[in-house]
């Protein structure tokens, strides 16, 4: 059964993670890191706009860029160094992990400016990364995958609250992107996902939450090990159970 499933972990010889120098971007770059010295082959490009000490201990094992998302023409050139450092092998995996969060309540509490400021991250500068990065994937396919973390305060069916107006809202909108990416990447293969985390310990979950980074990690690895060409164009959580859009 494994041997059917596009990404398998033996299969996935590249990686790209987004908003790499703290939360869960980290923990996912310090997962792939140990995989690779268990002897993975394995190459991993970490993205943030600033380097963390976290981050710069795994620096050994990983190409790192300080990437400002919201500038088109930054990203593409990452691209263009990637396509090197990669050469051959494409790329597996795109985690867009990068993400902030405003606390805007409702219409008349969140502001043009908050708004503005969510969306041009969670949003946009995914959208950046996908298309800069989608000869990368071509590449790889079939063994390839666009994963969008996402939350699940997101889903409309499920909003009856109006808190983190802004954060809700590019949440929204990027599970709208997953489904496009999902529909016209089929065409070559490339699956896309919009996956929730889960309540996790980082500065946006805070100190409350259930789930610490690590084990969010295992659950995300163990969704993008296990997804299959009917799960593309879904918005799922842990063991890939599917949240109403």
């Amino acid at each position: 059964m494994a041997n059917k499933l596009p990404l398998a972990k033996h299969l996935i010889r590249s990686v790209l993670v987004t908003g790499t120098n703290r939360g869960i971007g980290l923990e996912l770059v310090r997962h792939f890191a140990k995989e690779r010295r268990a002897g993975q082959d394995i190459k991993i490009i970490s993205c943030s706009r600033t380097i963390s000490p976290e981050l710069e201990e795994l620096l050994e094992d990983v190409y790192h860029f300080e990437l400002e998302l919201t500038r088109p023409a930054d990203v593409a050139s990452v691209a263009g160094v990637a396509a090197n450092i990669l050469e051959d092998r494409g790329l597996n995996v795109l985690i867009n992990s990068a993400g902030i969060l405003r606390m805007g309540q409702g219409v008349t509490g969140c502001s043009h400016e908050e708004l503005k400021e969510v969306l041009d991250t969670n949003l946009i500068g995914v959208h950046s990364m996908t298309s800069a990065f989608h000869p990368l994937l071509k590449q790889a396919a079939p063994s390839a995958g666009v994963f969008n973390i996402s939350a699940e305060i997101a889903s409309i069916a499920g909003t009856n609250i109006a808190n983190k107006t802004a954060y809700r809202i590019s949440k929204a909108a990027l599970n709208m992107l997953t489904k496009i990416t999902a529909a016209e990447f089929r065409r070559d293969k490339i699956m896309a996902l919009a996956i929730h985390p889960g309540w996790v310990q980082t500065d946006l979950g805070g100190p409350k939450a259930p789930l610490t980074p690590e084990q969010c990690v295992q659950d995300l690895v163990e969704c993008i090990e296990n997804c299959g060409r009917k799960d593309s164009g879904k918005f799922v959580k842990k063991g890939l159970v599917e949240i109403p859009y």
